[in-house]
């Protein structure tokens, strides 16, 4: 064969054989958090994680490990160790929280998830300490297959001693994430581990399409105010404006009135601060269960009563079971929060997660 005709058939083959690759592993499997990545291959996956601006690549296979770097992980997981109620959430989604062995907190929180209220009181789960000072004896006892952990500025020193005490883990920054459905698309992470990937990708697409469902359905110039706010220990509490908070609002069709403080999570601010944004808004959302009426937040600060929406009636709380439940129903959440500000739209809707205060 004349050798410039085979060089070009090496050529070709070489480029056909690198498009191949390309396309079996560039399908995007994530489309919202940021924190986290899927690729999937025939025999594994590999399952890329963002801690510190670094990606770390765990390699989940079900039989023979396979040949490639990465922190080998063996799936599905079955014994699971949990630092946090709303991983517990991401689990019961796809109906996986048997692979649960112990929790932080466990014993602490008053859980509404029942089947896991009746495995921690059968001693099925057990209660391994607290997110700041795990009891790691307990943890070695239970020999996981993984522990779940999110890191803070709190709580690193948990990261490296999992690490000297050779007990393997895995970081869940869905915390960080900015959006509710980046916060909700880890569940695919879960999905992942426990070998339910198809499962997770239902509930997603589930969670996806409701929430796209009630953003379309509301005029775009109906775009009420809404204030979201907290006080804890005469500390004023707000979240910023690139926060999953201000995007639910957005979601929801209405104007968050701190979308203009930069960032994400939360801001403290003044009481001067929040009077001032609050003054004219049309919907309140006091991001806590402590308090039952508009007496008791007004005893916290009686100039609570010059904002608008306090005047009016239109102040919320959050359920006592909304960090739970409603991290496993984010969509629910955002249909409330629309409902709360286009009551014309959603008629004879009662919100789930938030409760009036009268």
């Amino acid at each position: 064969m004349n050798p410039k005709i085979l060089a070009g058939i090496i050529i070709a083959l070489a480029v056909l054989g690198c498009v191949q690759h390309v396309s079996e592993h560039s399908a995007k499997t994530v489309k919202y958090a940021k924190y986290f990545d899927i690729e999937y291959h025939k025999d594994y996956k590999i399952l890329r994680v963002r801690y510190d601006g670094k990606w770390t690549d765990y390699i989940l296979y079900k039989n023979k490990k396979p040949d490639v770097a990465g922190i080998p992980i063996k799936i599905p997981v079955k014994r699971i160790i949990l630092m946090s109620s709303t991983h517990v959430a991401q689990l019961e989604a796809i109906n996986a929280t048997d692979c649960i062995s112990g929790i932080m907190w466990g014993g602490r929180y008053k859980w509404y998830f029942k089947d896991i209220e009746e495995r921690l009181k059968k001693g099925k789960i057990a209660d391994v300490g607290t997110p700041s000072a795990p009891d790691y004896e307990k943890i070695l006892e239970l020999k996981p297959d993984l522990v779940v952990i999110y890191v803070t500025e709190y709580n690193e020193n948990v990261r490296r001693k999992l690490e000297e005490l050779k007990i393997p883990y895995i970081i869940d920054s869905e915390w960080k994430e900015t959006d509710p459905l980046g916060r909700a698309e880890w569940v695919k992470f879960f999905g992942a581990l426990t070998d339910r990937d198809e499962m997770a990708n239902e509930y997603f697409s589930k969670i996806e399409k409701n929430i796209m469902e009630i953003y379309s359905s509301i005029n775009d110039t109906e775009r009420p105010k809404l204030l979201w706010f907290s006080i804890w220990k005469g500390n004023v509490y707000v979240p910023r404006g690139g926060s999953y908070v201000a995007k639910a609002v957005e979601y929801a069709k209405a104007d968050y009135v701190f979308r203009d403080l930069n960032g994400s999570g939360s801001a403290k601010i003044t009481l001067e601060d929040l009077l001032l944004k609050g003054n004219d808004t049309d919907v309140a959302v006091y991001s806590s269960y402590t308090v039952k009426s508009i007496e008791d937040l007004l005893r916290i600060d009686s100039r609570l009563s010059e904002i608008k929406a306090i005047r009016d009636g239109r102040i919320y709380r959050i359920s006592d079971d909304y960090w739970q439940l409603g991290i496993l129903h984010p969509d629910v959440i955002v249909k409330d929060l629309a409902a709360m500000c286009h009551p014309d739209k959603f008629q004879g809707y009662k919100p789930r997660f938030f409760i009036r205060l009268t």
